[in-house]
């Protein structure tokens, strides 16, 4: 569900984080997977003169329809997750099923940093963290794409003034 824009507000940037936030889940599961395949293949099918054959099986293919649905709702958490900057405010959603919409007003924002350790410089992403007044602490935007460009398209747009940002509306609205 995309976010639903005030009347002349104007869209400036839609970003989710960086695909590699995945990368630990996908390779959990991929372990888990492995793992649970291999064990089934060597544990023996008899313990004594019982048949575990079935319970081994079982356990096997438990773990991995329960890694393959982790790894699959670390995704769509992922995908449903996004930060939309628009020429009046920040709006952070999230959610599969039940939507969160936060939403900072750029007037209302008191201080911004850019983080970007040498991991997260490497593959163009970093992390956004913002302060604005009547909150408590510091909100982060985590691991954005292409980092610099957003923080600058945020900067740029938090010293536009209103009037220049988006056309006067039509009186009676």
């Amino acid at each position: 569900m995309p976010t639903q824009l005030m009347p002349g507000e104007r869209s400036i940037a839609l970003v989710r984080q960086h695909w590699s936030v995945l990368a630990g889940h996908v390779l959990g599961a991929i372990v888990v997977i492995i793992v649970a395949i291999v064990l089934n293949a060597k544990l023996p099918a008899t313990v004594g003169s019982v048949s575990i054959s079935t319970v081994k099986t079982i356990v096997a293919l438990v773990l991995i329809v329960g890694s393959v649905l982790w790894a699959g709702l670390r995704i769509l958490r992922w995908r449903f997750a996004t930060y939309h900057l628009t020429d009046r405010r920040i709006v952070m959603e999230g959610g599969i099923l039940s939507r969160t919409a936060e939403t900072i007003p750029l007037d209302r924002i008191q201080n911004t940093v850019i983080h970007r350790p040498f991991g997260d410089r490497l593959i163009g992403a970093g992390d956004i963290e913002i302060e604005s007044a009547g909150r408590d602490g510091v909100e982060v935007l985590h691991r954005i794409p292409k980092a610099e460009t957003f923080y600058n398209e945020l900067l740029t747009t938090m010293n536009t003034p209103p009037s220049a940002a988006a056309p006067p509306r039509p009186a009676g609205l």
